[in-house]
């Protein structure tokens, strides 16, 4: 509130006036910026000049604000408030339109209020309302005198006082402006300041600009004489200064400074500021606070380049990494080395323990590989449980041997978990660049072959990339193409090895055999391309194929033997994971009317090695269904006996691998006798594979065998001749019994 001059003053009010029934429009001091102490030398002016030319002793310019009328400038008096209710000029203010009273003391309704007495010396009042432009009343100018004036004013005074009211308006609407935008400028997130010709700040809109000290200290200094000149340093400040020097504008400066133990970040911009002619005045710019925005940034541009879960590099850094080395080496000839690796049964880890172990071991493994590497590794987390190291210190031999070792050592360590231990293992292939591949695709593929061969080797290996890996990868793949076009082409087709009860030589079931009629390499075995067709995408629908096919071709074979037949067909590692399997193969014996009771699935040691969950519960399911289980190629893994008891299976077969050294050796001998009696013992059937000569027959008929296939009684045959291949043995059987000399079935 500001006020000048001695004397008595009238004010006016804002608020509603209930008489006259109309509002009028609340404002306030503050609005205006006339909060401040002090004269205001506008506004002072205008009093002064509006009682000397109207001959008045005193003059007011008052602000309504509630029921009180403040008193912003005035001459001839010392009044700072007064209520608007029990004033003159709260009336000019109420009424709208300019009063004029000749005499207070006669006109009754002012002649009772109090400053109208002998005392005040009021006599003569001229009052008009302050209007803004948007019509709201916000107080009055007025003049008084101690004579009275029975004429009023004359026109030329009369249109003075319009005039000075009208002033009166522009100024205080050019106050509301300023006050506006000191308000919009106090709660922008830009500051506004401005510098003089020697980058001293000569303005500033906030109490602070991001420089650690109150703006008040700060006008009249430079921006690197505070507390951000400490954190930037000198050079920073020099490169900014020379671009001031030279007039030059600038966008998005950042720089630091701190606050107490905090770092914080400002960012401004700012232009040069030219006279007419071209005299540099100075700059003038705005200022931002972007510490949290400056951490967000860091925080995103962090999480680009980390793994989220466990802070390492992520892919995307690592392929940078490595193309920062490939320059390295075409800059400097150095060579580096990629380590690829995965952790051994990560998946039961999660299955047992929970995701949530299974993240924390993740964390651990990477924690574990950046402390054992140098400063220059580069540890990256590429997806799931694979991890790669890239060191450019290393390149071939024995350090990176020594190297391998220490990696896999430090994953080998226990973990401790939910109060357990898990024992983890790993492998490593590692790819040396520029050697093992000139991008970053050739370089990991390559280690990952490294690694592929490092896992076929057993736990705990570590393989460097050999080019002999890559050519066989070629031929993988090759495999592969040629397999899904052989499924597609419809080239496969299926044999038939007779089964033979031991006990009488008669044919009592056959196993379908895949073979598959390569357009360029002949008729193949599946020695040549089963592995791959078993790891390859077309697995399950070939295999669905293969048990429709035989269903349909051993269908009359049944029929012939009057039901004592059964069909043995190998199940895929695909289709033992297929969560269709019990409905697919129920829909199949619909579909060709084949009875379960005639169907045997085999499935090996190698597809129960691996955790599939509810197998059990499948096996038992499909023997719901009539089917018998066989588990083939029994001996060769490492789980045999305690499969025995834990599947719901009805035969095993004895691998060829144990059948053809009977009778050769003792040992195999005894281990063929133990797994048949061991089988007996349980309850199962016996079919032993790959009987190629009467000693072998020999002996497992001795030790109680039930069944055999192999070359010394027939080698496959098609489903064409397979009908022709049971009535001639069933000939060759009448003949026996008639005492005729039994031949083998693929005789004459």
């Amino acid at each position: 509130m500001r006020q000048t001059g001695k004397g008595s003053g009238e004010p006016g009010a804002t608020g509603v006036f209930p008489e006259h029934g109309r509002a009028v429009a609340r404002t306030d001091l503050a609005g205006f910026g006339l909060v401040d102490d002090g004269p205001d030398a506008d506004l002072d002016h205008i009093v002064r000049t509006a009682a000397h030319l109207t001959a008045c002793e005193k003059a007011f310019i008052t602000f309504a604000q509630g029921e009180v009328l403040h008193v912003l400038a005035a001459v001839g008096s010392d009044t700072v408030q007064t209520p608007a209710a029990t004033s003159v000029c709260g009336t000019a203010y109420r009424n709208g339109a300019p009063l004029i009273v000749t005499d207070l003391r006669t006109d009754p309704r002012f002649a009772r209020l109090p400053h109208v007495d002998m005392d005040s010396g009021h006599r003569f009042y001229a009052g008009f309302p302050i209007h803004l432009n948007d019509g709201h009343a916000i107080g009055t100018l007025c003049v008084i005198d101690r004579a009275v004036r029975p004429q009023g004013l004359t026109p030329d005074e009369h249109a003075l006082l319009e005039s000075l009211t009208a002033l009166t308006v522009r100024v205080l609407e050019g106050r509301q402006r300023d006050a506006r935008w000191r308000d919009y400028l106090d709660i922008a997130s830009d500051w506004i300041w401005e510098q003089d010709e020697e980058f001293r700040f000569s303005y500033i809109s906030r109490r602070s600009i991001g420089t650690g000290m109150p703006s008040g200290e700060m006008l009249g200094t430079t921006r690197w004489e505070g507390p951000s000149a400490e954190t930037e340093g000198p050079a920073f400040w020099a490169r900014h200064k020379a671009l001031l020097e030279a007039h030059e504008p600038f966008r998005d400066l950042r720089y630091r400074w701190r606050d107490g133990e905090t770092e914080r970040v400002t960012m401004i911009s700012g232009k040069p500021v030219f006279a007419q002619d071209g005299t540099f005045l100075g700059y003038r710019g705005t200022a931002r606070d972007v510490t949290e925005e400056e951490r967000t940034r860091r925080e995103v541009e962090h999480m680009a380049h980390h793994d989220a879960l466990t802070g390492v590099a992520n892919r995307p850094t690592f392929e940078a990494r490595i193309a920062d080395a490939f320059r390295a080496w075409e800059e400097t000839g150095a060579t580096a080395t990629v380590f690829l690796l995965d952790i051994d049964h990560f998946k039961r880890v999660n299955d047992t323990y929970g995701h949530s172990t299974g993240d924390d071991l993740l964390v651990e493994v990477a924690r574990r590989l950046t402390e054992c590497t140098g400063p220059e590794a580069v540890v990256a987390r590429l997806g799931g449980d694979e991890f790669a190291v890239l060191d450019p210190s290393l390149s071939r031999g024995g350090a990176v041997d020594e190297y391998a070792a220490m990696l896999l050592q430090a994953i080998a360590r226990p973990f401790e978990a939910q109060h357990d231990v898990i024992e983890c293992g790993s492998c490593l292939g590692i790819a040396v660049l520029p050697d093992d591949g000139g991008s970053f695709s050739q370089i990991m593929g390559n280690a990952d072959l490294a690694l592929y061969e490092a896992k076929a080797r057993g736990r705990g290996r570590h393989m460097a990339f050999q080019p002999r890996m890559r050519r066989q990868a070629d031929s993988r793949n090759t495999l592969a193409r040629e397999l899904s076009e052989a499924f597609h082409d419809g080239q496969f087709d299926l044999t038939y090895q007779p089964i033979v009860r031991i006990a009488d030589q008669r044919i009592i079931g056959a196993e379908a055999l895949l073979r598959w009629n390569h357009p360029e390499r002949g008729r193949l075995l599946p020695s040549a391309f089963l592995a791959a067709l078993d790891s390859g995408r077309h697995s399950v629908d070939v295999g669905y194929w293969v048990l429709e096919t035989a269903c349909r071709a051993a269908l009359p074979w049944v029929e012939a033997r009057k039901r004592d037949f059964r069909l043995s067909v190998n199940l895929f590692t695909g289709q033992v994971r297929d969560p269709r399997l019990v409905n697919r193969v129920q829909a199949i014996l619909d579909k060709t009317g084949f009875r379960g009771a005639n169907l045997e699935l085999e499935v090996t040691e190698d597809v129960l090695l691996t955790p599939l969950g509810d197998l059990p519960e499948v096996l038992k399911a499909l023997k719901r269904l009539g089917i018998s289980v066989a588990l083939d190629d029994f001996g060769t893994g490492f789980g045999s006996l305690n499969h025995l008891l834990q599947f719901a299976i009805d035969r095993i077969k004895v691998d060829r691998q144990f059948v053809r050294g009977l009778g050769n050796s003792i040992d195999h001998n005894t281990v063929t006798h133990a797994i048949v009696k061991l089988a007996v013992d349980l309850g199962l059937k016996v079919t032993a594979e790959g009987i190629e000569t009467d000693e072998q027959q020999h002996f497992l008929s001795l030790v109680g065998c039930d069944d055999m296939q192999g070359f010394h009684f027939s080698r496959p045959v098609s489903a064409e001749q397979f009908p022709q291949l049971m009535e001639k043995t069933d000939a060759m059987i009448t003949r026996r019994h008639t005492g005729g000399a039994m031949p083998h079935a693929n005789a004459g």
